[in-house]
């Protein structure tokens, strides 16, 4: 299986693409509202790169949220253009699920580990999965929550809390507060990847086409509620989780 897999729900701009179980090529660019100019530009220069022409993709995902309304309607909308000129599957991951499931391979069994993105004001985006010694498990439903509310939305954690994301110092003190071991991974250092939502999309692929008994047993994006092998290119949405509030811009002739 090729599949190429888009990243543009922060402001990370990545691409990846993962033919089999390895990543042929990856690149990301770490800098805000260059997505719309800078994704496409990106996608052909790594399908070059990666020698792997269009025709022989068999599937596109994309990071489908929660996280910036902007970069993940253009990460959508390219996401839909080229498994329509492919004419292949369209994979939705969740953004959080994918930034967990990269921390899998530092995490133990028993590890919950907790993605957090920055929702702005005192809010955070976040969803927590399980370590287990076959993947990653939902433990605690994506939300959009003040941080203060963090330990009663995570409950209990048996090993130790893993917490990854720019939202991830603003919930520090509340985090620390409720569990002992608590490791927090720098976003700078460890940003969303592309690669990551390959994996997870690449993984959804394969448990829905699985027995319906052994389904999610090693898929972080399980948050999606989706049991569908791929998603309809022309109803997808990405997942905002927050009602998103425009506001709009002054009429020069007021």
């Amino acid at each position: 299986m090729s599949l190429l897999a888009l990243e543009t729900a922060t402001s990370t701009c990545g691409v990846a693409v993962l033919q089999g179980d390895a990543v042929l090529a990856e690149m990301h660019l770490h800098r805000p509202r260059v997505h719309a100019e800078r994704l496409t530009p990106l996608v052909e220069a790594l399908l070059a790169q990666a020698e792997v022409e269009l025709e022989a993709l068999d599937a596109v995902a994309v990071s489908r949220g929660p996280g910036s309304y902007t970069g993940l309607r253009i990460g959508a909308s390219t996401a839909k253009g080229w498994a329509l000129a492919a004419k292949v599957p369209l994979v939705g991951v969740s953004t959080l699920a994918a930034y967990a499931a990269s921390v899998r391979p530092i995490a133990t069994p028993g590890d919950v580990v907790c993605a957090l993105l920055d929702a702005r004001r005192d809010e955070v985006y976040a969803g927590a999965y399980r370590r287990t010694s076959t993947g990653m498990h939902p433990h605690a439903p994506v939300q959009a929550l003040p941080v203060t509310a963090l330990p009663e939305w995570l409950g209990a954690v048996d090993g130790r809390l893993w917490g990854v994301g720019d939202g991830g110092e603003k919930a520090r003190d509340v985090l620390a507060a409720a569990h002992d071991a608590l490791s927090l991974v720098p976003a700078d250092t460890h940003p969303p990847s592309a690669a990551w939502v390959a994996r997870c999309a690449q993984q959804r692929l394969a448990t829905d086409t699985a027995d319906t008994d052994t389904a999610d047993t090693d898929t972080a994006d399980t948050d999606t509620a989706d049991t569908d092998t791929a998603d309809d290119v022309a109803t997808f949405e990405p997942l905002y989780v927050k009602d998103v509030h425009a506001t709009p811009a002054p009429s020069p002739f007021a």
